[in-house]
Parts: C-alpha cells; sequence; structure tokens
C-alpha cells in the first residue's frame, strides 16, 4: 500500500482560522465535491424538515 501524504492549509476568514488538511484515498466511493454536495443537501433536507 502506497503512502498518502496530507496537504494542510491554513485560511483566515474574518476573525477565523480555518484548517483544511485533506488526503487521497485509493478506496474513496466519491469525489470531495459529491461527498460536500451530499452533505449540503442532507443538511438543507433537515432544516426544511423542522421549518415545517
Amino acid at each position: 500500500m502506497a503512502e498518502n501524504k496530507a496537504t494542510v492549509v491554513e485560511k483566515v476568514i474574518g476573525d477565523t482560522m480555518y484548517i483544511i488538511e485533506n488526503t487521497v484515498s485509493d478506496d474513496a466511493r466519491e469525489t470531495a465535491y459529491e461527498k460536500i454536495r451530499r452533505l449540503i443537501l442532507h443538511d438543507t433536507e433537515i432544516y426544511q424538515k423542522k421549518a415545517s
């Protein structure tokens, strides 16, 4: 198994520092874009159910 190296990025927005760490997995079943989209849509569904 090949060693995957992590990439770390620090980003400051306003008074908040975000630290983003990413790695690549050979076993991944979805891209980062697909995962983030799925998470956002899932959260949207939850908020819509709470609002009704």
